[in-house]
């Protein structure tokens, strides 16, 4: 393969050689180590091979000596191409144009895209992307990802991390956001476990602490679970009471209660059939509208767009890219709904928002409708979790001064 790429290189030319005295001709490429290639005897006084554009010039000057001629059949190579373009300027722009570009896509970035989780804003993370250089049309030589993501989290409290996957010219730049964990805590402090909402107690699995509740106990709101006075130990001699810090599981049993109201008429879309498309071109991070007007109609459409990128091959996206805005209008159109369906539609959007804030489980749940005369469907929503109702919180209680010593004991 790379004397393939070189001999196209350095040019080759397929002759035809004529004449009585052949074997003179072979004779005379080995005494001048000139090298004839695939060699195919046409008849008796034909022979046809391949040169190389050196040896076929070498070999010119000599050829009287063998009785011979040569025929040229055909030429190839980088030479040839490199002469035909000479005349042809503008092609011959075109094609260093045409390397130019494709140099630019292969080397620079191209296609900048943003994944980022609810709490991290993608617009400041933007900003900082672009405070670091990395921004459309930046070399990718100069991108250097380590100290970009050590940046990124020393300037945004909410990264934890962030990667970088580059495919070609296209960078997937991905965030992840900071879990909430719980403060270290301090041993010397004090704390309690309180309610953090009424229940019935199912189980207490006390980390450090007295627990003052057990299963079965109903409690309610800010009501102590687990103190921080732990009482004197029978098993180990001379620990009296003590405070600590106080941490445990407690979970319970708990109910929640909601009503719902919603009108039994709701508006519906009915197209009008209508639509308008509008385009747009997308060059790099710059937007070239085709359209006259902001593209804003306002209420009473539906806005889809669709933007197609243009590939060259894997991991090469051309940064041209065509935006189409198509806008279908509709009519709002008064429409009755059913009351079984919709409070069933209600019923599973409360109990999936509740699983979502519960630290729990959401064991059952169940609703009752009730229509009103006013149009509306009110929804009571009933629910029962299990979940830890455990909160810890700073107990500025003290230690109980020691009971006296009667007097006269030993």
């Amino acid at each position: 393969m790379l004397d393939q790429l070189l001999r196209s290189a350095s040019g080759e030319v397929r002759i035809k050689v004529t004449g009585a005295s052949l074997e003179r001709f072979l004779n005379l490429c080995m005494r001048h180590n000139i090298r004839p290639r695939a060699l195919h005897r046409q008849d008796w006084d034909c022979l046809e091979c391949t040169l190389s554009l050196a040896d076929l010039r070498r070999l010119r000057p000599k050829m009287g000596r063998t009785g011979c001629r040569v025929h040229i059949l055909r030429k190839s190579g980088l030479p040839f191409i490199l002469r035909q373009l000479r005349r042809r300027a503008v092609f011959t722009l075109g094609f260093f144009a045409l390397a130019w570009v494709l140099w630019l896509l292969q080397t620079h970035l191209w296609i900048l895209e943003l994944s980022t989780p609810p709490e991290i804003s993608s617009a400041e993370l933007s900003r900082a992307l672009e405070a670091e250089g990395v921004k459309i049309g930046m070399r990718l030589s100069d991108f250097d990802d380590r100290a970009v993501q050590r940046n990124l989290m020393l300037k945004m409290d909410s990264i934890s991390y962030v990667t970088f996957n580059r495919i070609g010219n296209h960078m997937i730049v991905q965030a992840y956001a900071k879990e909430d964990h719980d403060p270290p805590r301090d041993d010397g402090g004090i704390t309690s476990v309180v309610a953090r909402r009424p229940g019935q107690i199912v189980r207490v699995t006390p980390l450090s602490g007295w627990a003052v509740v057990k299963a079965g106990d109903i409690v309610d709101t800010g009501e102590k679970l687990i103190d921080a006075l732990v009482p004197p130990s029978r098993d180990v001699e001379g620990l009296g009471p003590h405070l600590t810090w106080s941490d445990g599981e407690v979970i319970a049993r708990t109910w929640y209660e909601t009503t719902y109201v919603r009108p039994l008429t709701a508006l519906t879309k009915r197209y009008t059939g209508k639509t308008t498309t509008q385009y747009a071109l997308i060059w790099g991070k710059h937007r070239i509208n085709l359209y006259l007007g902001s593209g804003i109609y306002g209420t009473g459409c539906d806005k889809i767009v669709d933007i197609t990128r243009w590939t060259v091959r894997s991991g090469l996206t051309l940064p041209l890219g065509l935006v189409r805005q198509t806008y279908r209008w509709y009519e709002p159109v008064p429409q009755e709904q059913d009351a079984e369906q919709l409070r069933t539609e209600i019923e599973a959007r409360a109990a999936e928002r509740l699983a979502g804030t519960i630290d729990g489980e959401l064991t059952s749940y169940t609703s009752s409708a009730d229509t009103s005369g006013s149009g509306a469907l009110e929804v009571h929503f009933r629910a029962e979790a299990l979940e830890d109702i455990g909160e810890v919180v700073e107990d500025p209680q003290v230690l109980p001064p020691p009971e006296p010593v009667p007097s006269g004991a030993s």
